[in-house]
């Protein structure tokens, strides 16, 4: 069994950043090319490969669609284990988009099948970043308040305590918060396959 250990976040920013500058020229692109095919400013983008700026977790998909990557292909590699226990100090906290309104979620990398889990906590008014659709398949939990699902050309289902979401990868949808109560949930993402849209 293998317990992930806590790293400063500096540290962590500055290889994200190295990770995107790697694979950017692997792929032999400038960053100008990247930063217009992920919508963000290549002055931003400079900032993040040199490690002097944190992207969001919303800009962070977008850099990872742009490349064709998953975003959990710019963090530390995950132990070669059979248990791994990453402990609370030991996630990624990432705003989940770039306004002042954005709540944070903590993120850690898994070892297995289930490569990448996020822990939110969404108030009323959050921005949640709207339509996204993920490349892969993911399961959401809910452990506190109501959240309401909207997936593209759908009902919109709504998600209370103790209920949990499925979907395939490539599945459209945006999240709204319902209700009096900080919306809590876990959300579980599967390794990438080779079904479905490649962006997010």
């Amino acid at each position: 069994m293998r317990t992930e250990n806590a790293v400063p976040e500096q540290d962590r920013v500055a290889r994200v950043g190295r990770a995107i500058r790697d694979v950017r020229r692997q792929q032999g692109l400038t960053a100008r090319s990247l930063a217009m095919r992920s919508g963000v400013s290549q002055a931003f983008l400079s900032q993040v490969e040199r490690g002097l700026n944190a992207p969001s977790l919303a800009t962070l998909y977008k850099i990872a669609d742009a490349l064709g990557c998953s975003p959990s292909d710019f963090l530390d590699p995950a132990p070669e284990a059979d248990v791994l226990v990453v402990r609370a100090e030991g996630r990624v906290a990432r705003a989940v988009t770039g306004t002042p309104a954005a709540p944070v979620t903590w993120m850690a990398r898994g070892n297995g099948a289930i490569t990448e889990v996020y822990q939110y906590v969404i108030e009323a008014g959050d921005d949640v970043g709207g339509w996204f659709r993920r490349s892969d398949d993911l399961v959401m939990v809910m452990i506190g308040g109501r959240l309401e699902v909207q997936v593209r050309g759908r009902a919109p289902i709504g998600l209370g305590e103790g209920d949990c979401l499925f979907a395939a990868a490539g599945t459209e949808m945006q999240w709204c918060h319902r209700g009096p109560d900080p919306a809590r949930l876990v959300l579980c993402v599967g390794a990438r396959t080779e079904r479905g849209p490649e962006n997010r």
